[in-house]
């Protein structure tokens, strides 16, 4: 088992993270999807998985996926980015919406 800490999802079953958003210094900016991110461009097709945390391609990468691309700074966000990036939790996204 492969569990995603921030929405709960089982990775291995090849689904997309289901937490669309981070903020960053009291803002928000949506993640970016599995297949747009801009060093891996014309890289992987609709038919591909993430070869890190298994998303199909158009769905978001789960925490701590190696491909995934700060919407900040567009760097990898556990590699080359030094955004203070913050990933709400399922739980915080449930409270939330409240």
């Amino acid at each position: 088992m492969a569990i995603c800490k921030i929405c709960g999802g089982e990775m291995l079953e090849h689904v997309g993270c289901k937490i669309g958003i981070c903020n960053c210094n009291g803002k928000s900016y949506p993640r970016i999807i599995f297949g747009a991110e801009k060093r891996f461009e014309d890289v992987f097709g609709e038919d591909d998985i993430c070869p890190d945390c298994f998303a199909p391609f158009g769905s978001f990468h789960h925490l701590g996926c190696d491909i995934e691309e700060c919407p900040v700074c567009g760097e990898a966000i556990y590699g080359d980015c030094e955004c203070q990036l913050i990933l709400p939790d399922l739980a915080d996204m449930e409270e939330m919406l409240k």
